[in-house]
């Protein structure tokens, strides 16, 4: 008998919330999105999770959300024959710069937000795989989502074009360090020109 997932989302944007609900309700896994830091301290103290997908804009590096999500995410994925919680963390792209090397260093799963659909739910089906929650790797598998858009020809219905706006394509996914950078120089520059124009007259 294939074992229970329940996997839990921090995530407090409306948009990425009905999104991910709905890939993930397609493959039949039970979903609890949370956009509060304290509710997700107490649902990761009573909870049972296969999988804890956490966006560093509510698990911030410097946070004791992110050191506990952190140290489980480190922990081996079966022990003692029992399956532990694997954790993905999700980078918005204004924090890349900052974030992925901590990730990097750490050797902490994630991916980044946009999110471009196959890599998103193929690193979840890895880390479900790793834990022993499913059996298949995510080519053997395949996804409800990528089905539903092949059986309609490219027509998609409203709730499926409405969850795909949140999923960027692999060539809006992919960025270099220069056009990193080039956001980043951005995001300061947006900023600067916020606190002038918030200076008090």
């Amino acid at each position: 008998m294939p074992k229970e997932i329940n996997i839990l989302v921090l995530e407090d944007d409306a948009e990425s919330q009905s999104a991910i609900q709905m890939m993930m309700d397609g493959e039949g896994w039970k979903v609890r999105i949370i956009g509060d830091v304290d509710e997700a301290m107490q649902e990761l103290a009573r909870g049972t999770w296969a999988l804890v997908v956490a966006n560093l804009s509510l698990a911030d590096l410097s946070s004791p959300l992110f050191q506990i999500l952190k140290e489980l995410a480190q922990a081996p994925p079966v022990e003692d024959g029992k399956s532990r919680v694997r954790v993905l963390f999700i980078v918005p792209l204004g924090d890349a710069t900052q974030a992925i090397p901590v990730l990097e260093t750490s050797r902490l799963p994630y991916a980044m937000k946009p999110y471009q659909f196959n890599d998103f739910m193929e690193k979840v089906n890895d880390l479900l795989l790793q834990a022993q929650f499913v059996t298949k790797t995510a080519r053997e598998r395949g996804f409800a989502f990528e089905k539903q858009e092949r059986a309609t020809s490219g027509k998609k219905a409203k709730n499926t074009a409405a969850a795909s706006s949140m999923f960027a394509s692999r060539d809006e996914y992919y960025y270099t360090e220069e056009e990193l950078a080039e956001y980043e120089r951005e995001i300061e520059e947006q900023k600067k020109k916020k606190k002038l124009t918030d200076r008090p007259l």
